[in-house]
């Protein structure tokens, strides 16, 4: 009887969901009709083509420095999530002061593209940029998800903690432990989308897969493009059998060192 009355409760929601993602489609499909869309290219077919073919003959030895690439684009996400890690984790115990919880708002909701953009007039192209590019918005989304799981952790424990019990013993040693295991989860989920946001600050000129990729397809090397492709594709994949535990703290050390270049930091640029 409550497994037919939840679903029945469920309908409308649904309903509603689905009319508003048909009314999201209608008001694209009228703002199509205005975009200033225009072809280019003398003969898109053609390039199509060839976007095809050099889909089905990857070429990957095209790109000299690859393994740079690929060292500094994980290089760059580990990093930028582990600072964005330990920060979002500190800010999680004080979310629930309105201050924070709403700064934490707000710098998630800026894109890191755009973090990158506004870190590159006072830095360059230094590792800096990428790096704080990626840490800061993350900080906000861990702040918030640390936060909303250690609210969920069961509280059977908490009931039967015997009188006195300090504040960071509670936290350490009975709320801690039973969100571990989700936060530790949701680190890693949150690694995975650092390795395609390092990969995009790529198009911004740091030296990223993401550089190469933008290169090959504006020089039209399609072949070069989809190696690129089938490379970050294959890093995502395996990731669960090259980040180990066990190596973390290794990576951790090796990785600021494979960012390269040098922070010059200089506020002329900006207004």
């Amino acid at each position: 009887m409550t497994l037919t009355t939840s679903r029945a409760g469920l309908r409308p929601r649904y309903s509603q969901a689905v009319i508003v993602s048909y009314v999201f489609v209608a008001i694209a499909l009228v703002c199509l009709l205005f975009a200033d869309v225009s072809i280019t290219t003398f003969d898109p077919w053609s390039e199509i083509g060839r976007m095809a073919w050099g889909f089905l003959t990857p070429d990957f030895f095209a790109v000299e420095a690859i393994g740079t690439a690929i060292l500094q684009t994980i290089a760059f996400a580990l990093v930028g999530v582990a600072l964005a890690a330990v920060v979002g984790f500190v800010l999680a115990q004080f979310f629930h002061v309105g201050m924070v919880r709403w700064a934490c708002a707000f710098v998630r909701s800026i894109h890191e593209l755009f973090w990158a953009l506004l870190f590159l007039q006072m830095l360059g192209l230094s590792p800096l940029t990428g790096v704080l590019a990626i840490a800061i918005p993350y900080a906000g989304i861990c702040a918030k998800v640390y936060a909303e799981t250690l609210e969920e952790a069961p509280p059977a424990a908490l009931k039967v903690l015997p009188a006195g019990v300090s504040i960071l013993s509670t936290f350490f040693f009975v709320r801690l432990p039973d969100a571990w295991v989700h936060i530790k989860s949701y680190t890693f989920y949150r690694f995975e989308c650092g390795l395609r946001s390092s990969a995009v600050l790529g198009f911004v000129g740091l030296p990223t897969l993401g550089y190469y990729l933008e290169t090959a397809f504006s020089e039209g090397n399609y072949s070069e493009a989809a190696a690129l492709l089938f490379i970050f594709y294959l890093i995502i994949a395996t990731l669960r059998l090259w980040v180990k535990p066990k190596l973390l703290g290794l990576y951790l050390l090796i990785a600021p060192f494979l960012l390269g270049g040098s922070a010059d930091i200089s506020l002329d640029n900006m207004p």
